[in-house]
């Protein structure tokens, strides 16, 4: 890809982030995505899962971080939502694209 193109491609992206944000899309999915999260139980396991980290820490509570405590939960964390939900989320950010792009892009 020629620096040409590639910085068009990044002015496209910033472009449609920019809609993304500014149409409210990114928040509506965010509230979905929330919703589907909680109904499927995916907060209450990563909140397990961050008690037992608590419990297990070799360093004491005391000297735990939260920076340790996100790079310790927060692969479980994505591991573990539910295929279905972020096939849904990556389809409804995708028809976004389609529908936000220029008509001469597609």
């Amino acid at each position: 890809m020629s620096s040409s193109s590639s910085s068009e491609a990044m002015g496209i992206r910033e472009e449609l982030l920019k809609k993304f944000i500014e149409s409210g899309e990114r928040e509506r999915l965010q509230e979905i995505l929330r919703s589907k999260l909680y109904a499927s139980g995916w907060q209450d396991r990563v909140k397990d899962r961050c008690q037992r980290v608590v419990h297990e820490s070799t360093e004491g509570i005391e000297k735990l971080t939260v920076d340790d405590m996100a790079e310790e939960v927060t692969p479980f964390a994505r591991s573990a939502v539910p295929e279905d939900i972020k096939a849904e989320i990556l389809e409804d950010i995708r028809a976004f694209i389609f529908r936000a792009l220029p008509e001469t892009e597609h």
